[in-house]
């Protein structure tokens, strides 16, 4: 068992910071997706999200690096630390291509992506804080939300697609709108890929 002294490294508090950072990130996505002002006004604010972010990811690697004893298996908390930075990093590549592509609207594939990333980020606030409890039966019902939610991006992009092919418009406009839906899909994959990552986790642990 670990006895942790001051200098210790709490790797669960950690894990459940880059979940709740990841939550607020979604929040902001969702203002940015709903509201009546270019959503890339909201660049700046998501850029600083995902720079927490990173320090965050940064103070596992180093506490890592410092101690031989760990809560988890030193494997799974680099995995699920990087995993849950990809889905900041998800959302906030998402908004900047707002910015780089001069994207000035929404839409309502948009939006319900919005909703999906938002759900999907509260189950895994809500995972990693059992996780910390030890509730490990109790994260099943999490990531099995997550997995549903994330069947849902893939739906919203197919649709969205399929859209943008069968009522074509200009190219640009067209490319634009494929390089959003996409990019919003894999960063639900990057919430599935948090999900499995703590199934496997519970498999050992409970």
């Amino acid at each position: 068992m670990l006895f942790k002294k001051k200098t210790d490294t709490d790797f669960l508090n950690l894990l459940i910071q880059s979940a709740e950072n990841s939550l607020k990130a979604s929040h902001v996505f969702r203002t940015a997706m709903n509201g009546d002002q270019p959503p890339a006004i909201y660049v700046e604010q998501l850029k600083e999200l995902e720079h927490a972010g990173d320090n965050i990811t940064h103070q596992v690697y180093k506490g890592l690096n410092q101690v031989f004893v760990t809560p988890l298996d030193r494997e799974d908390i680099i995995t699920l630390a990087t995993t849950l930075d990809d889905v900041m990093d998800g959302i906030e590549a998402t908004i900047a291509r707002f910015d780089y592509l001069n994207i000035t609207f929404t839409d309502q594939i948009m939006k319900d992506f919005a909703e999906v990333l938002v759900k999907s980020c509260e189950h895994m606030v809500a995972a990693f804080k059992l996780l910390d409890k030890k509730k490990y039966q109790e994260i099943r019902e999490h990531s099995v939300a997550i997995n549903s939610l994330e069947n849902e991006g893939d739906r919203l992009m197919r649709e969205g697609i399929r859209a943008i092919f069968t009522n074509p418009k200009d190219p640009y406009h067209d490319f634009r709108l494929k390089e959003i839906y996409e990019r919003l899909e894999t960063t639900t994959d990057s919430c599935e890929d948090v999900a499995d990552i703590l199934d496997s986790v519970l498999l050992r642990y409970s």
